[in-house]
């Protein structure tokens, strides 16, 4: 899981230029350039996989750090990496997209995420399997095809490159698919009658109003929405879009809350803050609000607007910028509008900061759309509006 992704994140577009990472790895396969199926990684790269696991599995504090590197096959990396976290590692570390600039680490002992595992177990006791469509190098992923499965003791099907005729195909009675918004407005358009019962699972950000209704339309069992963060985990989950979410069972608020930010209590007594502004609605359940940091979801990630517009305003030939979301029926994603400097063409910055953007922004942080005007849009009381 994690070593995957920091390979693509080391290789880059080489990765799939002549040089591609098979979708599943065979055990067998070497890390190194020596021996064959082989990902021919070189000493560097190692080096940086190693520090990867090291780091999200707490390897350091078994002293088994350093073993990564005296072995070669992805086999014996998972063997090692599950035999040193069954026996020492009391936490694991998940990394943020780092759209606030840099990426941010957060820890969660390992007893927090086996109570939320433990209360989703009960809650899909009768899954027989479970379909993976988020990565589970993020926790929102780990918890439900990582932990969720070994807790019920379930197959996981990895299907985050499925086709929807592979799901038609591949789609069977007490699958649990679990993916993100994104996803599933995706697969709504895509798969015109789901098998019989076939439950999902939707997290990292809002579902769209009427997308759940839809689904259920065309024969998916129930959805089951998922509120959380990096930095909590769940906290809490609602079966039916108009709901109001309730708390997760390891979950309170605590009893200084404040007005829209109340704090939670974890039932070990570990406080955190909420991400959201939200409206209680009773002693367990609230309804959202916006986000505190001001970040949107964009595909699963949190992304600031107010940074990108920075970034886009300092590039040349920019005077000032703003960026908003766009609607969901365009896509969910984010436009730009650009105050050209004097003399400068429009056209031609519009190139420059599309080239730009691909090569220095996530997909998730680019706008798609360039909007130009000689002055930001604002309202009589010089508040920035929409265009």
């Amino acid at each position: 899981m994690a070593q995957r992704t920091a390979t693509r994140g080391l290789r880059g577009s080489y990765a799939t230029q002549g040089n591609p990472l098979p979708g599943v790895w065979p055990e067998t396969i070497h890390l190194s350039d020596v021996g064959e199926p082989s990902l021919g990684c070189d000493s560097l790269e190692l080096l940086q996989l190693a520090a990867v696991a090291n780091e999200m599995f707490h390897l350091y504090e078994g002293g088994d750090e350093a073993n990564l590197l005296m072995i070669d096959t992805f086999g014996e990396w998972l063997d090692h990496i599950a035999h040193s976290t069954r026996r020492d590692a009391p936490c694991v570390t998940f990394q943020t997209s780092g759209s606030t600039g840099s990426p941010k680490r957060c820890c969660h002992p390992v007893s927090h995420l086996q109570l939320e595992t433990r209360a989703l177990a009960e809650r899909f006791a009768d899954r027989r399997r479970i379909v993976a469509m988020a990565p589970a190098h993020h926790i929102y992923g780990f918890i439900f095809t990582a932990l969720l499965a070994d807790d019920l003791g379930v197959e996981v099907w990895s299907a985050e490159k499925a086709g929807p005729s592979d799901l038609a195909r591949g789609l069977r009675p007490g699958d649990l698919v679990v993916t993100v918004p994104e996803r599933w407005i995706w697969m709504e358009r895509s798969i015109p009658l789901w098998p019989a019962d076939i439950l999902g699972v939707t997290s990292t950000g809002p579902c769209p109003q009427g997308l759940v209704s839809s689904l259920r339309g065309r024969g998916l069992t129930g959805m089951l929405e998922v509120y959380g963060s990096s930095e909590t985990a769940g906290i809490a989950w609602r079966d039916e879009p108009e709901a109001a979410y309730a708390l997760m069972p390891q979950w309170d608020f605590a009893s200084s809350a404040g007005a829209g930010a109340p704090t939670l209590l974890h039932v070990t007594g570990h406080s955190a803050a909420l991400p959201d502004h939200v409206v209680t609605t009773g002693s367990r359940t609230f309804r959202l609000g916006g986000r505190i940091d001001g970040a949107v979801q964009v595909g699963g990630l949190n992304v600031h607007m107010n940074r990108i517009a920075s970034l886009l305003a300092d590039r040349p030939g920019v005077q000032t910028a703003s960026v908003r979301l766009r609607a969901r029926e365009y896509g969910a994603r984010l436009e730009a509008f650009i105050v050209p400097k004097p003399g400068v063409d429009a056209g031609d910055l519009e190139i420059d900061l599309a080239e730009w953007s691909a090569r220095h922004l996530v997909a998730a942080e680019r706008p798609t759309a360039f909007t130009f005007g000689s002055t930001l849009p604002r309202s009589e009381l010089g508040k920035l509006v929409d265009w």
